[in-house]
Order: structure tokens, then sequence, then C-alpha cells
């Protein structure tokens, strides 16, 4: 058995395979290479791909219910800042650690496989339920702190429209980040936010609150 070789550490050289060639263009022997290791060491761990493809969603899928889009104390936020400044900061918040490793990979690969995978689809649309819940938790702090005006008959079709919206920034977002470290392959971990940043996804984001927060604003 190779020395230091896990589950874990293969699963994270699947998604980098994966974030390079695409999850379907992987093979055993892709994997292998990234490791530097001789095919047949996989077998120590796995049975074959397949078991290999599965074992890495399941990864996906814990470390996505790892990664939240509410503050922790969003009561306590929602007290002391503006709508538009907590729900900027909020959006700012979770696109940016999709710039991190092994988000970015994990992201990339169960995008790329709910076309596929019932699995995948299944993971995807959880985190899309969690983060229209959670920001179902921020508008109803809004709410109760006086921030926004906004019927609570219409708090989730308005949590639901405003998370399409951050799912639709966030796709564009990654999707000219990877290209950006695919032309910069010398890029590693760690080193992702020395890359150049996306100005117009920033702005994006900036007016997707801002057109959002004038609509549930406060009546005077």
């Amino acid at each position: 058995m190779a020395k230091g070789l896990s589950r874990d550490v293969i699963i994270k050289s699947v998604l980098h395979a994966a974030f390079i060639r695409s999850p379907g263009g992987i093979s055993l022997s892709d994997v292998a290479d990234e490791l530097n290791i001789k095919k047949a060491s996989l077998y120590n761990h796995f049975y074959n791909r397949e078991d290999i493809i599965e074992s890495t969603l399941d990864f996906c899928g814990k470390y996505y219910l790892s990664i939240t889009f509410a503050p922790p104390d969003v009561e306590t936020v929602a007290q002391k800042y503006s709508a538009q400044t907590v729900l900027k900061g909020v959006v700012d918040r979770y696109i940016k650690m999709h710039e991190k490793l092994p988000l970015i990979e994990v992201y990339i690969f169960l995008q790329s496989q709910k076309f596929f995978s019932k699995k995948a689809a299944f993971i995807v649309q959880s985190e899309m339920e969690k983060i229209i819940t959670q920001t179902e938790q921020i508008l109803s702090a809004l709410i109760r702190n006086g921030k926004i005006s906004l019927d609570e008959k219409m708090i989730h079709t308005c949590a639901k429209w405003f998370c399409a919206g951050v799912s639709s920034i966030l796709c564009d977002y990654i999707t000219q980040k990877k290209q950006l470290i695919m032309e910069n392959p010398e890029t590693g971990e760690g080193e992702l936010f020395s890359l150049p940043q996306d100005s117009s996804s920033l702005e994006s984001i900036e007016k997707l609150v801002s057109d959002f927060c004038s609509l549930i604003a406060p009546s005077s």
C-alpha cells in the first residue's frame, strides 16, 4: 500500500483531475497519475471507478453540509447593519468561499455530474434549499428589526428569487475563475486570491443586492 495514501487523499485527487478534465473524462489511470502511484494501489481503497465517483459525491455532500450561507449571529447582524450591508456581506462571503480549495473543485464536480447522477442532482438541490432557508432566516431577522418591509407570506418567494440570482452570479464567477486558473496552471492551493479579481461579478452582486433591497425597503 502506497505510504500516506488514504480514501480522502484519493478523493481530492479525483476532484482535481475532474477539475482539469471533467468528471466523465477521468480514468483510474488519471487519478493514479495525479498521485504518482500505480493504478493497482487504488484497489486497496476502492472497488472500481464507480466506487470512487460515488465516494467522491459523498465527500462533496458532506462538505456542503459544513458550510453556511447565513451568519450564525444573524439576529445581532440584522440589528446592527442595514439590509443592503447584511445581504451584500452574506453573498460576498459565500461566493469568495467558492474560490478556495476544495470548494471550487467540489462545485465544478457537482455541477458537471448533476446531469448524469441523481445523487449529484440531489446534493445541488439540497444546497439550494439550504441557502433559501437561511435567506428566509435573514429576511425574517431584518423584518423584526425594521430594516425591510415585507409580508411574511412573501418571505419564501423572495428568498427563492434572491437565491436564484446568487446562484447565477456564482455560476458565472466560477466559470470565469476556472478559465483564469486553467490559463495559470502554476497557481496552487492558497494562491487563488493572487489571481486578478473579476470586477464584473462583484458589480453584479452589488446590483442584485441593491435592486432586491429597493423592492423590500421600509415604507417612508
